[in-house]
């Protein structure tokens, strides 16, 4: 049941895709409009899929690689669309619908977790503490989003290129604002999915840190973007200056997200996560 919700989640990102790359194109509202209805119901039908999958399992289904790249796809679609409900940049479903598309087709070419699932890793607040972090992300990156189509915009205006690619671009302002939002938005999930982890780790493994890879660079992280939002709402560094560092910050949460967990040892790491071992709670 849940990989048929999955294959109709994406179909409809798919279709989702076709109509906001048609908008892009011919910029008729009418097509924008088909487009979100149809991602939000695309949406609607990945959330129910990973609730089937976690009660199924019982644990939140984020183990494997196969697993998170298909819940940040979640997460990324999620964010992209409560956020467009307050800005209404109509651009995004046109760059996120496919991002989030291919993601889900990469996950499913992906070998799933064989070995059994801890115990430890069966509880409410791992699911918390997931959740939490991969909304953070997913807002984070559209943030990353915003300063990357700030500074193209900017360097169109600069170079005084006003054609047909400026014309489908949102007013600056209007991705400057992207970019505070879903930043504030973003580090507030970050900082919660942290507090989540460090409090179950305790409960779980007897220690609030244990200075696993994947924890070092989670901490990276979060102060890259405490000094990125001190800068934006305390110093002023909004516009160019903010999607600077935005698109940097961004380097850091991109190799906290895949890197600590393919690359680096721990219990965070995706060979390791499924075999975690410790006292029960």
């Amino acid at each position: 049941m849940s990989g048929a919700l999955h294959g109709a989640a994406l179909a409809l990102y798919l279709i989702g895709t076709g109509l906001y790359l048609a908008f892009a194109l011919w910029q008729r509202r009418g097509l924008h409009a088909a487009g979100r209805l149809v991602l939000w119901a695309g949406f609607g039908l990945h959330t129910l899929a990973l609730i089937l999958a976690w009660f199924t399992a019982g644990v939140v289904p984020a183990l494997s690689l196969r697993q998170y790249l298909d819940v940040f796809a979640w997460a990324l679609m999620g964010a992209m669309l409560f956020i467009n409900l307050r800005l209404q940049l109509m651009i995004l479903g046109a760059l996120i619908a496919p991002l989030c598309a291919l993601m889900i087709i990469f996950a499913a070419a992906l070998p799933s977790p064989a070995a059994p699932v801890s115990p430890l890793l069966k509880s409410l607040w791992v699911a918390a503490h997931v959740t939490l972090m991969l909304f953070g992300y997913g807002l984070l990156a559209l943030s990353f989003l915003g300063g990357l189509l700030y500074l193209a915009q900017e360097r169109l205006i600069r170079q005084k290129r006003l054609g047909r690619i400026f014309q489908r671009l949102p007013p600056l302002t209007r991705l400057d604002l992207l970019n505070h939002h879903s930043l504030v938005a973003g580090f507030s999930f970050l900082t919660l999915g942290l507090i989540t982890g460090a409090l179950y780790a305790h409960t779980a493994l007897g220690s609030y840190w244990r200075w696993d890879p994947k924890e070092v660079w989670s901490l990276i992280t979060w102060l890259l973007y405490a000094a990125l939002l001190h800068a934006r709402l305390v110093s002023g560094w909004r516009g160019l200056k903010g999607a600077m560092l935005s698109t940097a910050a961004f380097a850091a949460l991109l190799f906290t997200f895949l890197g600590a967990g393919l690359i680096l040892p721990g219990y965070h790491s995706f060979n390791n996560i499924v075999n975690l071992t410790g006292p029960l709670p």
